[in-house]
């Protein structure tokens, strides 16, 4: 089996992406309330905020595809 490090980052720079629409979506509605859960969302927010341009940079890396073996002791 091959991954591709490229549609893996792809992929998670998108889910990354709609994690933080719906988390900062979130905090809009309960920007009232201080609770724990609310200080978690947007320190959640801001960390994918600094993530996703990393791993857009790391994307753009060439890279190969890592080879993944059926069998840890083979060579195959």
């Amino acid at each position: 089996m091959l991954l591709d490090p490229k549609r893996l980052i792809d992929r998670s720079i998108a889910d990354l992406t709609q994690l933080a629409a719906l988390l900062a979506a979130e905090v809009r509605c309960d920007s009232l309330l201080q609770s724990p859960e609310l200080r978690a969302c947007e320190e959640a927010v801001a960390t994918i905020s600094n993530l996703i341009p990393r791993l857009q940079v790391a994307r753009n890396v060439p890279i190969a595809a890592i080879g993944v073996s059926r069998c840890p002791s083979c060579e195959e």
